[in-house]
């Protein structure tokens, strides 16, 4: 039967066990515990390396997994970019006798050089003709009614921060471009066959069949925008490929943000494309390849042909066996870290995949630079250890007879007040009405003691104020989002009503006079409303308008907004879109009703009015115009979408 230990007091505790642990048995055990430190030191830096080596594999690869997936959603949206315009452009090629000029009628005049061109920028693209093209009417009519594009163009082109160009190549030899490239004749030349251009025969059907967006390689931009790649995608009309659209990036301003990152442990990130070609890197990866960045570039010469990088910026063509070797395993295997040497230096190299394009970021940190914490760290405590040796023998021999005289004197003083305060802290979290601890004559206590009763008096009387304002604040926000939802919503369709939709227009024509964003407007209009109610009664005449409602918001993008206008009259307000765009809007709405059955009524039929906001047009004028189309439709047998003129 195993014996049971009697307690005894801290005090007692103190004194005796001071007695038993001699001076000599504490030294030998500090002995002991230096030779472990040491050794565990050793031990201890070793596995510091291997995990901070971990953690920094594991955060930089945490960066560029996140930096690669910014690049590539945004490269993913100028493909979709480019989709938009191939539809918009082989729409034109398939409808060639109309011709819409909303920059008004362009100049169009032959080079000395022989090229046919667009003299003056009209707000919308440049235009050039080789002069190995006969113009005749055909080519005439395709420079003029091209002009259609340049407001989808400039759309683009404006408002997304990494496109620098939107073009047209044909394959007579025409190209549109913008924005506008003055001279284009001098700059293009008299001629050039756009068949042995990058961002020409890489669209062709020999290169693309599916006929998709497909992005190029990089190249240097012809027209002076640097280091490209385009996303491009062919103009069929039946199996005549027409041309070649496509959208310019500029590689500087995709992957800057990147290169000015200010990583951790001088870790460098750079770009490599599909190939193993740099594509953009900062002085420090130029010093470690020995290449120098290609930022200064001629562009005197016409602009007819597609440069490329040379060789010795591709790392998998380098010239040490051992480093293509490594590198054209690392790019096969689809592992994200690789350890390298180059040169005399160890590094670490991590990658991450661009599926857009197949290119790679990769970043690269030079290993001794990781671990020079560590190994500072370990020579210091080494350091340390030896000065304890020395330290400890002679302090142990005066603490052992200084304290021998005052450890009784002490433990009666240190273990009441432990004992109280000990017993307050232990019923903190069950009650608030503590009984004040007292004063017992050391500072550092007394002063824990005070600043308990403290902490215990406000803990109440705060609890109790934050529940109030918390109470108060969440009454209010329910208030407050009622009433907005009252003074901004009509209360039987849940749209917008006359007064929030007409301060959505007015917003929306103050940009458009400052940004030039441009917007549409449709009034929609429920055909022969009145002999619903008439027939089936108010209530059913509600429950269309409700059911109608839903309709307009099921179909609108998320930054259009629909708002009743009066009646059965709702009006709609579409950002961001041209009158081609509001026509097809429109379209949709005006089907999507026709087809539908209302739940009351059986079916119902609405017109529409479709207005393209002008630059300095008034409220009321852009809203007659809509009203005026909205009437064209009714007086047009109804159920159809009429344009403003």
């Amino acid at each position: 039967m195993q014996r049971a230990t009697t307690p005894v007091s801290l005090q007692r505790l103190i004194y005796r066990n001071y007695l038993k642990s001699a001076l000599i048995p504490m030294l030998a055990i500090e002995i002991v515990l230096l030779t472990l430190y040491f050794s565990i030191n050793l031990y201890i830096s070793s596995r510091n390396q291997a995990t901070l080596l971990q953690e920094v594999q594991n955060n930089l690869l945490t960066i560029i997994t996140s930096e690669a997936h910014s690049i590539n959603t945004q490269l993913g949206e100028v493909a979709h970019l480019t989709g938009v315009l191939q539809r918009a452009q082989e729409t034109f090629f398939a409808h060639p006798d109309g011709c819409r000029l909303p920059n008004g009628p362009p100049r169009l005049e032959r080079h000395p050089n022989g090229a046919y061109y667009k003299t003056e920028d009209n707000g919308g693209a440049s235009l050039y003709y080789a002069a190995t093209t006969p113009i005749g009417e055909a080519e005439q009519h395709k420079a003029l009614c091209s002009e259609e594009l340049d407001p989808l163009f400039q759309a683009i082109v404006e408002t997304n921060l990494i496109v620098t160009q939107a073009y047209l190549n044909t394959a007579d030899a025409m190209n549109r471009l913008y924005p506008f490239l003055h001279d284009a004749a001098a700059l293009f030349g008299p001629s050039w066959d756009v068949n042995e251009l990058t961002f020409y025969y890489e669209a062709d059907a020999a290169h693309n069949p599916q006929r998709q967006a497909v992005w190029t390689s990089a190249y240097l931009d012809p027209a002076g925008a640097g280091w490209v790649i385009s996303s491009i995608a062919p103009i069929y009309r039946g199996d005549v490929l027409e041309g070649v659209t496509g959208l310019d990036v500029t590689i500087d301003k995709l992957i800057r943000h990147v290169l000015d990152l200010d990583l951790s442990w001088d870790a460098t990130p750079f770009l490599i494309d599909r190939d193993g070609t740099i594509l953009a890197m900062p002085p420090r990866i130029e010093q470690v390849f020995g290449l120098r960045e290609l930022l200064e570039h001629d562009y005197t010469a016409p602009l007819g042909m597609t440069h490329s990088k040379p060789d010795a910026y591709n790392i998998l063509r380098s010239k040490n066996p051992n480093f293509r070797t490594g590198m054209l395993e690392f790019f096969s295997s689809g592992q994200h870290l690789l350890e390298l040497q180059i040169g005399k230096t160890q590094y670490v190299l991590l990658q991450q995949h661009i599926s857009q394009t197949g290119w790679r970021l990769m970043v690269l940190v030079n290993q001794s630079r990781i671990l020079a914490p560590i190994t500072a760290l370990r020579d210091l405590s080494n350091r340390i250890g030896y000065a304890a040796i020395g330290v400890l023998i002679g302090f142990y021999i005066g603490f052992f007879l200084v304290l021998l005289m005052s450890v009784r004197r002490l433990a009666d003083r240190i273990v009441s007040p432990l004992q109280a305060l000990s017993a307050a802290t232990s019923n903190l979290g069950q009650r608030l009405d503590q009984r004040r601890l007292q004063p017992v004559g050391i500072e550092e206590v007394d002063q824990l003691s005070h600043n308990f009763n403290e902490m215990t008096s406000a803990l109440d009387e705060r609890t109790t104020q934050l529940i109030a304002a918390e109470l108060a604040r969440q009454a209010k926000e329910r208030e407050t989002r009622t009433l907005t939802r009252m003074a901004n919503t009509d209360l039987l369709t849940e749209v917008y009503n006359r007064r929030k939709i007409e301060t959505v227009l007015n917003r929306l024509i103050n940009n458009l006079n400052t940004t030039g964003e441009p917007f549409g407007l449709i009034l929609c209009d429920i055909d022969h409303f009145k002999s619903v109610n008439d027939q089936y009664g108010h209530l059913a005449g509600d429950q269309v308008l409700i059911e109608l409602s839903r309709l307009l918001r099921a179909q609108l993008r998320r930054g259009d907004a629909v708002g009743r206008w009066g009646g059965e009259e709702f009006m709609i307000v579409c950002p961001y879109i041209d009158q081609m765009g509001a026509e097809q809007t429109a379209e949709k709405l005006r089907s999507s009703i026709a087809e539908h059955t209302f739940s009351m009524v059986g079916t119902a039929t609405a017109s529409f009015g479709v207005a393209l906001a002008q630059r300095g047009e008034a409220h009321d004028a852009l809203v007659e115009r809509a009203d005026a189309a909205l009437y064209a439709a009714k007086a047009a047998g109804r159920n159809c979408v009429r344009l403003s003129v």
